[in-house]
């Protein structure tokens, strides 16, 4: 009897275990996959947070602005360093790890963002599930630029301005005054400067090439 009783327990232990490591595994499989939040703000949490429902969709704010943060190998914690320094509850932050980047790297990425949970109270936080590969100041940049612009304009959340930024940058100025100073220009005015003219790059070859 004691012999059975020990094998008895035995394998209630193996199927616990066995339990435990397909939840561990599943967990590591999509846990990068999928977008971090649901973007949805239940009553509790308007109660806990009372800042948060005037928050929703960017209402009591006069402007906000949609992220790109774009990271590559290495850049996860200075990605998150720089979500946590730029996060606003009006905002939308779309969060891209080159797809080169180890698996272990977009674990930690996505770890250290939902490791927040004002970003999930909020449900103005993703990360690209697909990330795409990313050639430095190749055509990849911009097609990776476009996707998360389209991405954000699918969300559901309103935005006024789309900024751009890598993992090394840092924010000068708070979100607030950064806000204030923008509530005062028109909606359809933008910084992108675009020419046709390429002078400048014809005199900068024929510079080089007399040194």
């Amino acid at each position: 009897m004691r012999i059975r009783g020990l094998a008895m327990s035995g394998g209630r232990e193996v199927a616990i275990a066995a339990v435990f490591t397909a939840l561990l595994v599943v967990s590591i499989l999509f846990l990068p996959s999928v977008l971090l939040t649901s973007g949805r703000l239940g009553p509790s949490s308007a109660k806990e947070w009372p800042f948060l429902a005037a928050a929703k969709d960017g209402g009591g704010y006069p402007v906000s602005f949609a992220y790109l943060i774009s990271a590559s190998t290495g850049d996860a914690e200075r990605a998150a360093r720089l979500l946590a320094a730029l996060y606003h509850p009006a905002n939308s932050y779309l969060l891209h790890l080159d797809r080169e980047a180890p698996a272990e790297e977009h674990r930690r990425l996505a770890g250290l963002v939902s490791g927040q949970p004002v970003y999930g109270r909020v449900g103005n936080v993703w990360i690209v599930g697909k990330p795409n590969l990313v050639t430095y100041r190749g055509p990849t940049m911009l097609s990776t630029t476009l996707h998360a612009m389209a991405v954000l304009l699918r969300v559901g959340r309103r935005w006024d301005w789309f900024v751009n930024l890598s993992a090394s940058d840092y924010p000068l100025v708070t979100q607030d005054d950064l806000m204030e100073a923008f509530s005062r220009l028109p909606r359809d005015l933008n910084f992108i400067q675009h020419t046709s003219h390429l002078g400048w790059k014809i005199s900068a070859e024929r510079s080089g090439r007399g040194r």
